[in-house]
């Protein structure tokens, strides 16, 4: 299982992480899901698992295979919490909308 280590929170809710040997690190909201998508553009289609783990600890307190997580987001929405596909963020799009308000 790959290990990614979640450390301290950074702000509410954001979490510092990092994969050793992988030389990633990052901070999120939904660490396991967005470091499986980093070690999926270096390793590329895999079925070995991830895992996070807190400082000190053997055990992962969540896992999932590194393909499905690198495919899936959490969207806090009107009918709560839910895992989404996720969708690479659209700067262009981002842009024309900053645009159009001015």
């Amino acid at each position: 299982m790959i290990r990614i280590e979640r450390h301290e929170e950074v702000r509410p809710g954001v979490w510092r992480y990092t994969v050793p040997g992988f030389g990633i690190e990052g901070r999120s909201r939904q660490p396991l899901l967005d470091a499986c998508r980093q070690i999926r553009a270096i390793l590329g289609d895999t079925s070995q698992r991830a895992g996070l783990f807190r400082e000190g600890r053997t055990e992962a307190d969540v896992s999932c295979s590194v393909n499905k997580g690198a495919l899936l987001t959490v969207e806090d929405g009107p009918k709560g919490i839910r895992f989404r596909k996720y969708r690479e963020f659209d700067r262009l799009a981002a842009d024309d909308i900053a645009e159009a308000a001015e």
